[in-house]
Formats: structure tokens, sequence, C-alpha cells
């Protein structure tokens, strides 16, 4: 399976927050390894907008253009080489950021668990994202552009040829960092006893199967160094743990469907910019 790429910007949510502005710094390096631009997008909600009156204050506009401000200074500290195109939309957060991403190369987010109801707000749109997007989707709870470690790759349960599009991109993604790979097989308790008490078709045990699947990749990326765990426990918590020596965790995600417990502990959780990709 090849992944579907664009030639999009790529987009970042900018609310004013910590964590908007962390999502800058990581969407910069995103934005420079995949030599394409950065757009920075703030939604103006359509309850907040006021009729204008002749002499009275833009509030509304007046913190756009701030946090836009702000933020553009950000990208531009982190990487000047890097164009930066700041715009200000109107209409529900989650459905215009769904909008902007699909002519995105890559979209990114930024989340907090700080303050209930911003986490509560944020979490909402970063669900109705991840779950549409047909493209990358990074959500980033913090992020130290000086951060080491591996690229992660979460591989599940889904059907082994589903995390082709999930080891590519962990792959890509450890290339533009100079980084290794980390696959991470996860599997629920149930599904291992499964495995271990019955005799799969092809005579792999999904172990090996995973394995031999890593191979075609690690030919098309000789310089990357690639290594597998294998962990026989709940997988969120599992991943979340990696998560605190990684520097990325990429993750897939089947278009349309609700994030499962295992993604959803990751995007609250996780120590590392989360990146999820449709396998769908």
């Amino acid at each position: 399976m090849t992944i579907s790429h664009t030639t999009g910007p790529v987009v970042v949510g900018i609310d004013g927050s910590t964590a908007a502005l962390d999502a800058v710094r990581f969407a910069v390096r995103e934005a420079r390894g995949r030599g394409t631009s950065l757009r920075l997008v703030h939604v103006i909600e359509p309850h907040l907008q006021r009729e204008t009156v002749y002499g009275a204050p833009d509030v509304d506009g007046d913190y756009a253009r701030t946090v836009l401000d702000q933020a553009t200074t950000v990208a531009e500290a982190a990487n000047p080489a890097v164009i930066v195109e700041a715009v200000v939309l109107h209409g529900h957060p989650a459905n215009v950021m769904l909008s902007e991403a699909a002519s995105a190369c890559l979209t990114v987010l930024g989340t907090t668990t700080e303050n209930s109801l911003a986490a509560w707000v944020l979490g909402s749109i970063v669900h109705t994202v991840v779950e549409s997007s047909a493209h990358p989707v990074a959500i980033v709870r913090t992020f130290d552009s000086d951060r080491g470690g591996t690229v992660v790759a979460a591989l599940g349960d889904a059907e082994v040829s589903a995390t082709d599009v999930v080891v590519e991109q962990a792959f890509r993604e450890a290339e533009m960092r100079g980084a290794s790979v980390l696959a991470v097989h996860t599997q629920a308790v149930s599904s291992i006893l499964a495995s271990a008490l019955s005799v799969p078709p092809d005579g792999l045990h999904p172990e090996s199967a995973m394995d031999v699947r890593l191979e075609p990749f690690g030919a098309n990326y000789p310089d990357i160094r690639v290594a597998s765990v294998y962990a026989e426990a709940d997988a969120g918590s599992e991943l979340v743990a990696v998560s605190h020596t990684a520097q990325l965790m990429v993750v897939g995600h089947e278009r349309d469907r609700v994030p499962g417990p295992t993604l959803t502990a990751l995007l609250r959780h996780s120590e590392c910019p989360v990146l999820v990709v449709s396998h769908a």
C-alpha cells in the first residue's frame, strides 16, 4: 500500500493556547521536511460574531490577529525559511478544520488536559478531524524540538496489510529526522491467547507476519535502523509508556470510525506528538 500524498500546506489550528504554539513548532519541522508551506488558521465561531457597529471594537478580530501574529512569530523563529500564511475563517471550528484538512498534506492540532473546558472543546475538534480526515493528522500535547528518540510505528489488531500505511509513514518521518524506527506490535491478551491456540492458514504467527511485512520498507530505507517489540498488555498504556522516550508516534485509524480506546488514550496522554494516518 502506498500513501496518497497531497501537495498542500501543513495546516495548524490556532486558538491562542500554549498547546497550539507547540503545534506550530512541530508543524514547522514537518513543513520543512515536506518542502511545503505553513498555513495558520484561527476560527471565529458563529455565536461569537457580533454585528458591526460603527466605532465599536472588533474584539474577536483583534484576538484573532493577536494570536495569529504570535503564532507567526513562533514559526519564523523556528525556521525563517518556511513560508507562513495566517488566515481568519468563520464557522464551527471542527467543520472548518476538517474542510482545511481536505487540501492539506498534514493537519496539526494542539490539545491539552490542563483545563477541563479547553480539553473538552479541543477534544471535540480533534476527534472530528481524526475520525473523518483522509489525510494525516498530528495531535500535539507538548513538543520539544531538541528531543531525540525513535519514531514509533504503533501496530495493533488491524489486518497486517492495513498497517503498511503506518509503517511507510513512520519510515518517511524517521528519514526526515535522521531517526530510527521502533515497530510496536500490540495486541489484546484475548487476541494473543486465541492466536496461540490456533494455527494460521499461512503457517505464520502474527509476530512473524508483522516482521515479514517490515522487510520491504527496511529495503527501501536502508539507512534507517528498525527494531520490533511485542506488547502483551493493554495497548493504550503500553504505547503511552513508549511515548515517554519517543519523538513521534505514528498510528493508524480506520476512516469514519470513532477512535477506539487505544487511540483515545494516546491522544489524551502521549508524551510525544501523535501522527494519525488513515488506513481505509
